[in-house]
């Protein structure tokens, strides 16, 4: 599966896709202007996502000014992208319009280049 990115001339065009995360067709949003990755609670919840406390409670502010708190995190969930499986952890959040954020922490340890020709 390809990442597709929504054609637009808005700066602020998003790559996205849906790639299967544990055994679910998912989509996910890859977000250089997130510092986290993200989880939304319906979805980590049909993949049956083994959550644990953080050590911290995390608060996270979005773009449009809203505010989230979250101390719950699914670790090592195994995301699958042609063919390669690579691990995140994934911070419960009540995203909406996807189901997963990979952000900067996946990002950058995965060496992840975002083409966005």
């Amino acid at each position: 599966m390809e990442v597709e990115e929504e054609e637009s001339d808005d700066p602020h065009t998003v790559v996205s896709g849906t790639f299967v995360v544990n055994t679910l067709p998912t989509t996910v949003l890859f977000d250089t202007g997130a510092t986290h990755s993200f989880i939304n609670p319906v979805t980590a919840k049909q993949l049956n996502c083994d959550l644990e406390e953080m050590d911290m409670q995390l608060c996270v502010a979005t773009p449009i000014g809203s505010r989230y708190q979250s101390e719950l995190v699914a670790r090592n969930c195994t995301i699958t992208i042609l063919g390669k499986r690579f691990l995140a952890d994934l911070i419960l959040l009540g995203i909406h319009g996807y189901d997963v954020i990979l952000g900067m922490d996946w990002l950058t340890n995965y060496h992840a280049i975002v083409d966005c020709r």
